[in-house]
């Protein structure tokens, strides 16, 4: 049974322009300059080209199957590997989300609070994840709408009182040598492989025209937006930008206009804040859908929204602390997996689904 439409191809472009950017505006810039300094943006270029190419094999791989996802991997793979390699997807979108959990509760705690907060006060956060993931992709595609508002404007602020206070010849020379920007794309894929969302959520895709030329569009504004907020950011900071995490708080106090008005960039803050919240339940979401086929149960059960919801808490109130650690330990040990996960098993997906459809064409031909 063909799973109901929920997703126009203008609220995907909105995921894609709003929280496949927001998610790499905290650490992100800090950590790319510290390996490739000038060069910083050039190596999260390259990343994003990584990404282009895996957005071309999820948007392909959506247009080519035709049946669901899951259905469709079970006729090409088999039950049981299919089963597995949804669990396994599963727990990688829980892991995916941890990262952006930390960066977001981090940012809560330097905006709002003097003392770091108790993981009660960031309770809402659970109870507003859990919320969408029980009412499911409908609800979440139609916040979107409402979100990307809210993304352009927090991002017209931070840049706005940002782009005049920096020092652009910082960022020469251009040319880079090329080792350098390797080390800094490869410190930095782990805020990447937003494109296999698009995977997942190709069922519930209305069928319109125009996927592929939107969802390439839609993909350049992201690139463009993050890359243009790691230029300023590092022209405004310079050799000082590695120690300076969650750049929307920083890049804009040294505005002169704030001396008159106050911390009116708090408000851009706060807003990108709202955002990334969507941003990280949108894994959590995926996790859920996967859960749900491995066990066959319905979309808009509670049971994986709540044991989701738990997990997530639960490894934010035992890792809370140390950061980076964290992000070191899953560059090592995990990061592997994640390239696995989010560029080889969708591009055998694609390869084998063009293999399916050549057979076809000959046989009919």
């Amino acid at each position: 049974m063909q799973t109901a439409k929920k997703i126009s191809v203008r609220q995907l472009c909105f995921i894609i322009i709003a929280l496949f950017s927001v998610s790499k505006f905290y650490v992100l810039p800090a950590r790319v300059s510290g390996v490739s300094h000038e060069g910083g943006y050039l190596s999260v270029a390259i990343n994003f080209l990584l990404d282009f190419l895996l957005l071309l094999i999820c948007v392909y791989a959506v247009k080519l199957k035709e049946k669901p996802l899951y259905q469709t991997s079970i006729e090409t793979f088999g039950t049981p590997l299919t089963k597995i390699t949804y669990f396994l997807y599963a727990i990688y979108f829980i892991a995916k989300a941890f990262i952006p959990l930390l960066e977001q509760k981090n940012t809560i705690s330097l905006t709002f609070y003097e003392s770091q907060p108790t993981l009660l006060i960031f309770m809402p956060f659970f109870i507003l994840a859990f919320y969408i993931m029980a009412k499911g992709v409908n609800a979440f595609s139609r916040s979107v709408e409402i979100i990307i508002w809210v993304f352009f404007i927090a991002l017209f602020i931070i840049l706005a009182l940002s782009v005049s206070a920096g020092r652009y010849a910082s960022l020469l020379p251009i040319v880079q040598p090329l080792d350098k920007l390797l080390k800094g794309s490869h410190s930095s894929l782990l805020w990447f492989g937003d494109p296999l969302c698009i995977l997942f959520l190709g069922d519930y895709l209305s069928n319109e025209k125009g996927l592929v030329k939107k969802t390439i569009i839609s993909y350049i504004i992201s690139a463009a937006i993050t890359i243009l907020l790691i230029i300023v950011f590092y022209a405004i900071f310079g050799p000082i930008a590695e120690r300076q995490y969650y750049a929307p708080i920083k890049m804009s106090k040294y505005s002169i206009t704030l001396s008159n008005i106050g911390r009116f960039d708090y408000l851009g803050s706060v807003m990108f804040s709202a955002v990334s919240v969507y941003g990280i339940c949108l894994p959590l979401l995926l996790s859920c859908i996967c859960f749900n086929k491995v066990f066959n149960l319905k979309v808009n059960n509670l049971i994986f929204p709540s044991i989701v919801s738990i997990v997530e808490a639960v490894l934010l109130f035992v890792f809370q602390n140390e950061i980076f650690t964290h992000i070191n330990f899953f560059q090592t040990y995990l990061l592997p997996f994640f390239m696995v996960m989010t560029y080889i098993l969708p591009s055998v997906l694609l390869l084998t689904l063009l293999v399916k459809q050549r057979r076809l064409n000959v046989q009919t031909g």
